[in-house]
């Protein structure tokens, strides 16, 4: 697994770990204490639907450490190089919004009010193919981008705006990643391994559903709407799937979750 003196010939990664490297930045690049200047319904609204967003930071953590061994042992440094540089980024937004339910003073939802959130994460966990993992990322990283943008229009001025700017930038360079690796390997995909890489798409559009669905009404009350944020997401997704070769005809409607569960109720 461990070469003695590695050959490092991806230009565009090795550029995206310098980019990585010295686009770090701490607690202090946020003003924190306008938090308070954030209404109490907005503050209880967000903590509820940041919930997947929160804990998806630590499954991101959880993933990177999985698929450095599978990509080391396939000689392919670059990748770690950058995915090293990408587990600070991803304990980084971890710690962030750890602070901010310290200082909205309100708590994520517990694990069994979203169980939509656990299938999601052991979707992207079960393979044991560094291509499923990295195909499964830039679509969480498409979804950040769309939800820390609906964060930062909530309060462009303030600690949100603040903090989801800065988010966006390193959701940025995980997308570049994502977007290098795969389009080196899409092209020698067999038909039914590119079919597959669509039905883990539409797999983790379903739990996505779901998840809006419970969190509808949390979500209006920060500012959030689901069902549009998912309608981009989709078209997000299908742009991605045409530009990467994964598939050459778009899919008209997204996937949905079958409405089996009561919603999250609303703060009081």
């Amino acid at each position: 697994m461990i070469q003695v003196h590695p050959e490092l010939n991806d230009d565009r990664i090795l550029r995206l770990f310098e980019k990585g490297i010295h686009g770090q930045w701490g607690e202090d690049a946020i003003a924190w204490g306008q938090a308070t200047d954030v209404p109490a319904r907005v503050r209880r609204g967000l903590a509820l639907t940041l919930t997947p967003v929160y804990l998806g930071e630590q499954t991101a953590m959880m993933g990177i450490a999985t698929v450095i061994p599978l990509l080391l042992r396939g000689g392919e440094t670059e990748a770690v190089l950058y995915l090293s540089s990408m587990q600070l980024d991803e304990a980084r937004h971890f710690r962030n919004l750890h602070r901010l339910y310290e200082l909205f003073e309100e708590d994520p939802l517990p694990a069994r009010r979203l169980p939509e959130m656990w299938r999601y994460h052991a979707r992207l966990l079960h393979s044991r193919d560094p291509l499923d993992w990295v195909w499964g990322i830039l679509i969480s990283d498409l979804f950040a981008r769309r939800f820390y943008g609906a964060v930062r229009d909530i309060d462009p001025d303030g600690l949100l705006g603040a903090l989801a700017r800065r988010t966006l930038q390193d959701e940025a360079r995980h997308q570049a990643f994502s977007d290098r690796f795969l389009e080196n390997r899409i092209p020698q995909l067999s038909p039914e391994r590119r079919a597959g890489m669509l039905g883990l798409r539409d797999d983790l559009f379903r739990s996505m559903d779901g998840l809006a669905g419970r969190l509808a009404d949390a979500a209006t009350d920060a500012g959030i709407d689901t069902s549009s944020l998912l309608d981009g997401l989709w078209l997000d997704t299908e742009r991605w799937v045409e530009r990467l070769g994964i598939a050459s005809t778009h899919t008209t409607q997204r996937p949905t979750a079958t409405r089996s569960a009561s919603a999250v109720p609303r703060p009081s």
